[in-house]
Order: C-alpha cells, then structure tokens, then sequence
C-alpha cells in the first residue's frame, strides 16, 4: 500500500449509502467531528445509490474503528475495507506476456498498447522488470476497489 504523510501505510474503505445529499452531508460532518485522518475521498454514484472511497492516513486498527463509526450512520448501507488496484498503459516492443506473468499480474494487448493492472507492488515489479523495452507508459496509480462487489 501506498504510504502517505504520517509514514504509515494508508487504509481504503468503501462505504455505500442511500439518502443522497442528506446521508454524504451526515458521512463528511462525522468525518470532520471525529478528526477523521482523511488522505483522499472519491465519490460515485451506481444503480443501488451512492458510494463514497475514503483513505485513511493511520494504522489498520484506527480505520477499522473509523469504518464502524461510519457503518453506524443513518443511511449507510454497507461500509469496508476496499483493496487497491493499479493501471497502467505501456506501449513496448519487449516480450511483456513472460514478465506479466512472472509478475501475476493481469494484463493484454490492443491496438499496440498493453493495459496492465494488479496490486500496485506487483505492477512496479512488471514495469520495473520491462526494462529499456517500454517506448511510452501512462501510470493511472492506485485505485480503490471493493473486495465483496468486484469493481469501482
């Protein structure tokens, strides 16, 4: 996991809600009261209503606590710890299938590009071990995504 200001490893959750302006003005108000040690928050929206991404920028046990202050909330559907995924874009004449491989990482190929994504120190691995082949790369970083629902 990325590390942040505090030199601890970040912790991402996903809480989903319904309730609209309402609920996420109740989520950011208990953000701000609590001092909630907020390092990023996305939000989406989805057919069963909306989502908020939060990392948190402390120790695995205060973003466990954290997430159960949250899960309390009116409104609040579900709310847990979401793993993190990164992206990258590669444009490269080297041999990429064996290093995806060796790496564990899922990646293919379209249009001379290859999209490559997996646990951000698996994609260092696979970008580190391509070496001088890579003619052009766009790196998305990590993103959150849900462990019980499959995708942000």
């Amino acid at each position: 996991m990325p590390e942040h200001t505090t030199g601890v490893a970040t912790n991402t959750i996903e809480v989903r809600f319904t309730g609209g302006m309402l609920a996420l003005n109740r989520i950011l108000m208990t953000l701000q009261s609590k001092r909630m040690p907020v390092a990023g928050f996305t939000l989406g929206r989805d057919g069963e209503g909306m989502r908020a991404t939060i990392l948190f920028d402390c120790p695995p046990e205060a973003a466990q606590r954290y997430t159960a202050l949250i899960s309390a909330l009116e409104d609040v559907s579900e709310a847990g710890p979401a793993e993190m995924v990164e992206v990258a874009l590669i444009w490269t004449q080297g041999d990429w299938r064996a290093a995806a491989e060796r790496s564990r990482i899922e990646a293919h190929e379209g249009g001379g590009m290859v999209v490559a994504s997996g646990e951000p120190e698996e994609v260092e691995d696979f970008l580190a071990s391509l070496g001088e082949s890579v003619e052009d790369i766009v790196r998305l970083g990590p993103v959150a995504r849900p462990e019980a629902r499959g995708g942000v």
